[in-house]
């Protein structure tokens, strides 16, 4: 309860721009949430991911090169 807005709110806390959100339910119990976001450079980057590695409900986060 209340993920989605908790992740969202560590990106923006972070300075960052969400332009998609994608959500695909897995087994009922654990979503995978895919977020396309827009930084600077890879510095602000690795700044987003940690703020939303500090959330405890994170299992795993990766960077997609495009």
């Amino acid at each position: 309860r209340g993920v989605l807005a908790a992740l969202a709110s560590a990106i923006a806390d972070a300075e960052a721009n969400i332009g998609n959100i994608t959500v695909d339910p897995r087994d009922g119990r654990y979503n995978n949430v895919i977020f396309s976001i827009t930084v600077r450079d890879r510095v602000h980057l690795a700044r987003v991911m940690r703020r939303i590695r500090a959330n405890n409900v994170v299992l795993k986060l990766y960077r997609n090169k495009v």
